[in-house]
């Protein structure tokens, strides 16, 4: 009897290097198509073509890159100023060529290695060239940064919270906290306009008249609403300037803080919020912990909140005939919300924890696209949710996140694996790009139709949306990712390089209109998505040492402008990361610098912003004191360099411009 003959060819044509599957497992592939591993594990089976040799370097190559060097030592001895020309990019249809790669803050050429170009086949067949990628030359303290964000200036963190101590030592009485009823009336105005569009937990039109009649007579409060009331004290104060506290409320903002937080905290232990099964004390009680996100007290009474509310059943979708339609819907909104603010509080505060399964979501379904007046507490049957926007959109969109990673099982992994950042293989990286236009399409069903950018919340909600996708983008193409423990070399393609420059733009862009242009508080914006994005400046800047022109190079360049604007203290402070973080600066600067005196014709027209010009002042400063220590004044003799770096004629023509 004949044996059945196998699947796969046996000819000339057979592949030869195993399948996708079978070299990735590291066993023994008989070559079929597909071949019998592949189709025990019902997988498809893929062979892939081999990469393409690299090419030796020939003499010829050695002995034109020594003829470059030499060519460049007599343009330099000569003053003739070729580094205009350094930058530019060249595209090619050759294999390799030579390529300058610049190093941040100084001018060395690097070897042959740097000066390679590989290629490599795409998913659709087709080869692209890529080059050895810019992040490969950073300085290890830019490669892997001690410090992903700045201190914005009116970080609630600044305002230390008191403890429960001091609150309980407290004896003044409680009502003589509340504020002038026309200032409750100004504190009420400013929670509904900045922070309710954000948080959504009360329900404005009932509590406003509360807050009313409170006003005239606080002692006829309970304690939840009290405790409600000084939630609300407190939020206002944190989401309002210094100097409008001084300008409405005539106290320095510090001063009303700690009033509002102690007796916020007084109010919550009077109504026993740790053992509390009412929803208003635990309303409050949120409310209070977004005021300050970031603080210890916060990251420990999440998770006491959070328990609560499982014990009052928030997680459940529940069919309680006792229930109302309408305190149901808020259930809802305030579970999502506590949520999400909890597992932010838990993965800020240690290190390396991956985000919560989904299935400590819970059961319960999102909150309805429907506006506060829609809801009443004696209403008898649902609301009709709207087809477009409304004031829930921004809130909505943060709770897509969470919905999606409940149902799809890919988002977990892209969030766990973003946030880890660890090194991932071409194929990860394509199936989590594709998880990401998952989630793009998701805000854009959301946030797209019927939205308008000139009302305040939709711009916001657009602008969050925005720097999500972009900072997963750029997260999942990140150099960082492919970068072996043996520090092996990185090759990108010229799109990927796009993606990169695009994503970080993006997300930059995105947190300056929220940070800077938007008038929603931005401490509730970083529980929206994250506040870490020093790793996307440092990009940008990589970046514009090739990219000297066109509109977005001078949007990047007015963001970094932005960034020095808003932080003088990178410019200040002597820390080693920021001081590579401003040579890289620098750096970038004089390529644009040059491409703008091509274009205005001369150095002489170029403006130089004032961030650079102190930037410049700094460093010169700094190098008259190391030229100026290295003396020895009893032996002159002695003077000697100290470095490469003081041998380089620019370095020595900026000491000459003092």
């Amino acid at each position: 009897m004949l044996s059945t003959p196998p699947a796969g060819p046996l000819g000339p044509n057979r592949p030869k290097l195993a399948c996708s599957l079978c070299a990735r497992r590291k066993v023994k592939c008989d070559k079929s198509e597909p071949c019998s591993n592949c189709l025990k594990a019902h997988a498809q089976c893929i062979y892939e073509a081999p990469a393409s040799p690299r090419p030796r370097k020939r003499a010829a190559d050695e002995e034109l890159l020594a003829r470059l060097t030499r060519y460049e030592e007599l343009m330099r001895s000569h003053n003739i100023d070729f580094s205009s020309h350094t930058h530019t990019w060249i595209p090619s249809n050759q294999k390799f060529q030579p390529k300058e790669s610049h190093l941040a803050g100084s001018h060395a050429e690097k070897g042959d290695e740097a000066s390679v170009q590989a290629s490599s086949l795409l998913t659709d067949g087709t080869t692209a060239e890529r080059e050895r990628c810019l992040w490969s030359d950073l300085r290890p303290e830019l490669k892997y940064p001690s410090i992903q964000s700045l201190r914005h200036k009116d970080d609630p963190a600044l305002y230390p919270t008191p403890s429960l101590r001091e609150a309980i030592a407290d004896t003044q009485s409680i009502h003589d906290y509340h504020p002038e009823p026309k200032h409750i009336y100004r504190l009420w105005q400013i929670f509904v306009e900045r922070v309710h569009p954000m948080t959504k937990i009360v329900h404005v039109p009932t509590l406003q008249q509360r807050v009313l009649d409170t006003s005239c007579n606080s002692y006829c409060a309970s304690k939840p609403l009290t405790a409600i009331l000084f939630a609300i004290y407190t939020i206002s104060i944190t989401s309002s300037s210094p100097g409008e506290c001084e300008t409405y409320f005539g106290l320095q903002k510090a001063v009303l803080l700690r009033q509002y937080r102690t007796a916020t905290l007084r109010a919550l232990i009077a109504a026993d919020f740790l053992t509390t099964s009412d929803l208003e004390v635990l309303q409050a009680l949120v409310l209070f912990l977004f005021s300050n996100p970031r603080c210890d007290l916060t990251t420990t009474l999440s998770g006491a909140a959070l328990r609560l509310a499982e014990k009052m059943g928030l997680h459940q979708d529940t069919s309680d005939p006792n229930i109302t339609i309408y305190e149901k819907e808020m259930r809802i909104r305030l579970w999502w919300q506590l949520r999400g603010l909890e597992a932010r509080c838990r993965i800020s505060s240690t290190p390396g924890m991956k985000p919560p399964p989904s299935s400590e979501i819970g059961d319960v379904r999102l909150p309805l696209n429907v506006n506060d007046a829609d809801l009443h507490p004696d209403m008898t049957e649902p609301p009709l949710e709207h087809n477009g926007p409304t004031e829930m959109i921004c809130v909505l969109l943060k709770m897509d996140v969470s919905n999606w990673r409940r149902r799809s099982p890919t988002a977990s992994q892209l969030i766990e694996s973003v946030m880890q950042g660890s090194v991932k293989s071409k194929e990860i990286i394509e199936l989590e790009s594709k998880a990401v236009d998952e989630l793009n399409d998701i805000y854009c069903w959301r946030n797209t139709r019927n939205s308008d950018p000139h009302i305040p919340l939709h711009s916001l909600t657009q602008a969050i949306a925005n720097l999500s996708i972009a900072r997963f983008r750029f997260k999942i193409h990140h150099p960082r990712r492919r970068f072996g423990a043996a520090g092996n070399e990185i090759y990108i393609t010229r799109d990927e390089r796009d993606i990169l420059f695009e994503s970080a733009l993006t997300w930059v862009q995105s947190m300056m209109d929220i940070r800077i242009r938007s008038k929603f508080p931005y401490y509730l914006f970083t529980h929206f998505t994250t506040d870490t994005y020093m790793d996307a400046y440092i990009h940008i800047l990589l970046e514009l040492r090739q990219r000297r022109s066109g509109d977005r190079v001078a949007l990047a360049w007015q963001l970094v402008e932005d960034l020095f604007s808003e932080h003088p203290e990178l410019i200040d402070d002597s820390n080693p990361f920021f001081v590579s973080f401003t040579d890289l600066v620098l750096d970038a600067w004089e390529s644009r610098s040059y491409e703008l005196a091509r274009i205005q014709g001369g150095l002489e027209a170029v403006t130089t912003p004032r961030f650079i010009q102190r930037l410049f002042e700094k460093k010169r400063n700094n190098r008259l004191s190391d030229l100026t220590s290295s003396l020895d004044l009893h032996n002159p003799g002695s003077f000697e360099l100290q470095d490469e770096e003081d041998t380089s004629w620019l370095s020595w023509g900026d000491f000459l411009q003092l």
